[in-house]
């Protein structure tokens, strides 16, 4: 690792300086992603459909796993497609409040609407109900936040049913 001395807008490689991308994606679904690994796999098939380079990982977490354990902490920049900071850093973002909403896919393009996230404003796992950890569809509630606010709503907002139709976030590694 550097000493932090460049300018942070490099491809990614070192994630102590450079910006991590974040994105809301284009489609909505119920929650039902086949776990975690769903949801990360629909993420990175996003990233790579807008040529984004890089992991890309969603903002999802389950009663056993939060993102706050299987996200990287970057202590660079988080931003949008566009260039707009969402947050200074890891604990920016886990603050309880964002710079800007997270409303753009990986495309560039304005999205709203709610997103299955299962995880608290502090990066910890719901308690609750997680959909049968994103596995169902069927009974249940998910935790969900909302593309359109900067409080702690933008990731612990409402607790929909499972077959609701939602995006989800995804965050660079």
């Amino acid at each position: 690792m550097d000493s932090g001395m460049d300018s942070g807008m490099d491809s990614g490689m070192d994630s102590g300086v450079s910006e991590s991308r974040i994105f809301v994606t284009n489609t909505v679904q119920n929650a039902d992603f086949g776990g975690i690994a769903g949801a990360d796999a629909l993420c990175a098939a996003q990233a790579a459909d807008a040529g984004l380079q890089g992991e890309f990982r969603a903002w999802l977490s389950t009663q056993s796993s939060s993102v706050s354990d299987r996200l990287t902490h970057v202590s660079g920049p988080y931003v949008l497609v566009d260039g707009t900071m969402v947050a200074t850093d890891w604990d920016d973002l886990v603050d309880g409040s964002i710079l800007a909403p997270i409303n753009r896919d990986a495309s560039g393009q304005l999205r709203t609407g709610d997103v299955w996230t299962g995880t608290l404003a502090t990066g910890a796992s719901y308690p609750n109900d997680d959909c049968a950890g994103f596995t169902s569809s069927t009974g249940g509630i998910g935790l969900c936040g909302t593309t359109s606010s900067i409080t702690a709503i933008w990731t612990e907002n409402i607790t929909p049913s499972c077959n609701t139709l939602l995006r989800l976030y995804c965050v660079a590694q």
